[in-house]
């Protein structure tokens, strides 16, 4: 019995030991490996997965270059207004560039145009020393760079400018002269010829220009020219404005269109007899050798155009280009017209629409710029 409860006591005891050692997971072996990545899930919402998904911040935009002219405009700022102005070779820099600024605001070139702001510009030009400042404080008072122009008051700026620019205030001086001089109007005589000219009160304006002109000054030049294709001169216009044309745009302008203009073809040649109309009209009209008589003219101007004379088809529709105020026949346009060559083989000018074609320079300072400084 007691040898029955001890083998029953024993299996117990080995039944609990099997169940415990069942229990127990054996020690897996050491690899050296990395665990295992965990498995995927999908993340938490995080308050940067709920906002708008942000762009990226635009490239920023090269900012234009300036062109040459601009950069060339703030170096001269930059050195006119430098503070504590130097002597010698700093102070003549700073001078110089106030008076190019000056230059440049009056013609509106790489700035706005400001009159006001070049008449300062020039003052501090000549305050630092620029002696030719006086060519531009004399033309804001001859034009009115900031009030009403006053050419009386451009006489003191002048005379300084004719110890370093001679030619140029000598035109300053015939512009002034002119702006001065009271209007002087055409009239017919009694009988309707022209009335002499009186010469004696232009000539000394007109020896200034002629002065200027031999001294080089481009803008004499091409106020000569002018006057001469006022006086149907055209050759004499055409030599002006060559001689002022390699300094001169609208110089070399107006010379090339002068030329055009004078390669014509000439007028066919008329009958004897229109020919002869011809130039009794012109007797009539110029008053050779007798009284001018406009009426007459007319009338054998018409006589000598149906005769197939060419000139006188050109002159009657010059005189009727430009009726006077009431519609009929302008006398002072006729004395005008009166010695326009339109015979033989001499090219035709009307003076008045090549005039009005004709160009001269933006102010009598526009030379004064350097060539790369120019529009």
């Amino acid at each position: 019995m007691l040898r029955f409860i001890s083998r029953v006591f024993c299996c117990c005891l080995w039944l609990g030991a099997v169940q415990a050692a069942g229990s127990i997971q054996p020690e897996p072996a050491f690899d050296g490996s990395p665990p295992p990545a965990p498995p995927l899930r999908a993340a938490d919402p995080t308050p940067e997965t709920l906002s708008a998904t942000q762009l990226p911040p635009a490239p920023l935009q090269a900012r234009e270059q300036p062109s040459a002219l601009e950069a060339e405009v703030s170096r001269l700022r930059s050195r006119a207004l430098s503070v504590d102005p130097q002597p010698g070779r700093v102070a003549r820099e700073q001078a110089r560039a106030a008076w190019l600024l000056g230059l440049l605001y009056l013609h509106g070139i790489g700035v706005a145009a400001s009159p006001g702001e070049a008449a300062a510009w020039f003052e501090r030009a000549r305050a630092l020393g620029e002696p030719l400042a006086a060519a531009g404080l004399a033309w804001c008072e001859i034009d009115g760079c900031r009030t009403a122009p006053n050419p009386a008051a451009a006489q003191r700026w002048i005379t300084l400018l004719r110890r370093v620019d001679l030619p140029r205030a000598q035109y300053l001086q015939w512009l002034v002269d002119e702006r001065l001089s009271p209007l002087q109007l055409a009239t017919p005589g009694l009988r309707g010829e022209p009335v002499p000219a009186t010469p004696a009160a232009s000539a000394p304006d007109r020896q200034l220009l002629l002065s200027a002109a031999r001294g080089g000054n481009v803008h004499a030049r091409i106020e000569l020219g002018f006057e001469s294709i006022t006086a149907n001169r055209p050759a004499d216009a055409l030599e002006h404005f060559r001689a002022a044309g390699s300094r001169s745009e609208a110089a070399s302008a107006n010379a090339a269109l002068l030329s055009e203009r004078l390669r014509v073809t000439p007028p066919a040649r008329s009958s004897a007899s229109a020919a002869d109309t011809f130039a009794r009209a012109q007797r009539n009209h110029r008053g050779e050798g007798q009284p001018a008589n406009f009426v007459e003219a007319i009338r054998l101007y018409r006589l000598a155009q149906n005769q197939g004379s060419e000139p006188a088809k050109r002159m009657l529709e010059l005189i009727f280009s430009r009726p006077g105020p009431d519609g009929q026949v302008d006398i002072a346009w006729m004395q005008q017209l009166a010695y326009l060559n339109l015979s033989g083989g001499a090219p035709a000018l009307d003076s008045t629409t090549v005039r009005r074609e004709l160009r001269r320079e933006p102010t009598p300072l526009f030379d004064m710029l350097p060539a790369s400084l120019r529009k």
